[in-house]
């Protein structure tokens, strides 16, 4: 993990925050999770698992749609980090590095921006770390797990209400996208997935004599890589990204794709751009 790259970048970055309707209009969302304050702060769509009992009535009468009022927490606004620790994100150093640089860069620009960070590390031994404590315990990520994201989320403590929760992993399993999204967002205005892939995850090389692995159990899969078998995976990787790109907007989040290759300030100007915003305040 280049840590220096990280700390040159902070200075001159913010977090793309989540922007809801408000009252007809677009306002910034500086919290999110439906305290007991009196200060009424926004509005937002009904997501499963919201408390009925902040359902705008009038609202839904109005658009036919549930419509959940947010009102200003009492805490510090806050930003979820979610490190997906499966052994399929460290299937090179450097796609390992990129992934903790990123959750790092999230963390460290939003303690700039005056927010709360939160850092969550979904391995075998699931940790969570605030504040400060995210860099040691990113250090200190293994990524282990025998399993993808979508099974080890189960071992995680529940995802907290958040204004903007970025999700780091390369995505590359099965599972019931739309869910997994949805279950993803749920709790947070806005929801990021920094997809984090490897040269040979985007591209597999093949050779002779090379076969498909399983990142996760390492089993080796029947198919030695030809011509043919390297086509196919090619396919099922595009429609596998129209897939989860599809579920991410239903969830109402966004999903970037980082080549680990480049350098973070790269992916940071180029395809991360919609989670950092160049200029961000203090």
């Amino acid at each position: 993990m280049d840590e220096a790259a990280v700390a040159r970048l902070v200075p001159g970055l913010g977090l793309a925050l989540p922007r809801v309707p408000h009252r007809g209009r677009v306002g910034e969302v500086r919290a999110t999770s439906a305290g007991s304050s009196l200060e009424l702060h926004d509005f937002r769509a009904y997501q499963p698992g919201d408390d009925l009992r902040q359902v705008d009535w009038n609202a839904v009468a109005r658009t036919g749609e549930l419509i959940l009022r947010i009102r200003q927490d009492e805490v510090s606004p806050r930003v979820e980090v979610v490190l997906d620790g499966s052994r399929s994100m460290a299937l090179s150093p450097r796609k390992a590095a990129c992934a903790r640089e990123v959750a790092l860069l999230t963390a460290e620009v939003a303690a700039r921006q005056g927010l709360s960070p939160t850092l969550m590390v979904a391995g075998t031994r699931p940790e969570r770390a605030q504040g400060n404590a995210c860099r040691a315990a990113l250090h200190a990520a293994e990524f282990d797990a025998r399993d993808d994201l979508s099974a080890s989320l189960g071992r995680l403590p529940p995802l907290r209400p958040c204004g903007l929760r970025v999700v780091v992993s390369d995505f590359l399993f099965e599972a019931d996208l739309p869910a997994l999204c949805s279950r993803l967002s749920r709790g947070a205005s806005g929801v990021f997935l920094a997809q984090v892939l490897d040269a040979e995850d985007l591209d597999p090389s093949g050779g002779e004599g090379a076969r498909l692995v399983d990142a996760e159990s390492g089993a080796a899969l029947e198919e030695l890589l030809t011509e043919d078998v390297l086509a196919a995976y090619s396919r099922r990787f595009a429609e596998h990204q129209r897939g989860l790109r599809a579920a991410a907007m239903r969830a109402r989040g966004t999903l970037v794709t980082a080549p680990a290759s480049e350098s973070l300030a790269a992916l940071v100007a180029g395809p991360l751009r919609p989670l950092f915003i160049a200029g961000g305040g203090a």
